[in-house]
């Protein structure tokens, strides 16, 4: 039943997120939100998509960590959240609003982003590791401000996902904002 209840919410709710939508925050956004699990989810916007994965009965699960803060180089980048099911990320250099998220069920790994606004994008491209493709993977996905992708997993390691909103020109693609930070399916 619970698997249900999160395919089924993360359909709808996943769907209006890949199109580019966004989901109201609640007004106890603003606030932790335990709904049952051990720590908080604290991060407004990592909160909004956890709440819209369908929170914790949802495709991420109750978070197992409290939120932490990213650096790059030395400097402050953003938040992390781990979960039962895999990490939340909030990415501001790619968007005020961008979190990715990755999740793993039935054998797949799924990576969802958004939203990017102020920025658009004409395409996107997404990279993933895993144990069994040290090297990597990149594809190129359709642009906007927001998707989603699922990978079949070929061994029981964690995903590691990243994206990037580029716009084509005549002389190939422009990649402003840079690679999101990463999110992850559990190990």
């Amino acid at each position: 039943m619970l698997s249900t209840k999160r395919r089924l919410t993360g359909v709808v709710l996943g769907s209006l997120l890949a199109l580019g939508g966004t989901a109201a925050v609640p007004a106890a956004a603003q606030t932790p939100a335990r709904a049952g699990c051990g720590s908080a989810v604290n991060e407004p916007h990592i909160y909004q998509r956890w709440s819209a994965l369908g929170g914790a009965g949802g495709w991420l699960g109750c978070p197992t960590s409290y939120t932490k803060d990213v650096y790059l180089n030395g400097a402050y980048a953003g938040k992390r959240q781990y979960f039962t099911y895999g990490t939340a990320t909030w990415s501001p250099r790619q968007g005020s609003n961008m979190v990715v998220a990755a999740w793993e069920d039935r054998g797949y790994a799924y990576f969802n982003w958004g939203t990017t606004a102020p920025y658009r994008y004409d395409s996107f491209l997404v990279r993933w590791t895993s144990a069994s493709d040290p090297g990597g993977t990149q594809r190129e996905f359709g642009g906007g401000t927001a998707g989603r992708i699922r990978v079949r997993e070929q061994n029981t390691g964690a995903y590691v996902f990243v994206v990037e909103g580029c716009d084509i020109g005549t002389f190939g693609h422009t990649c402003r904002q840079g690679w999101t930070l990463k999110a992850s399916t559990p190990n």
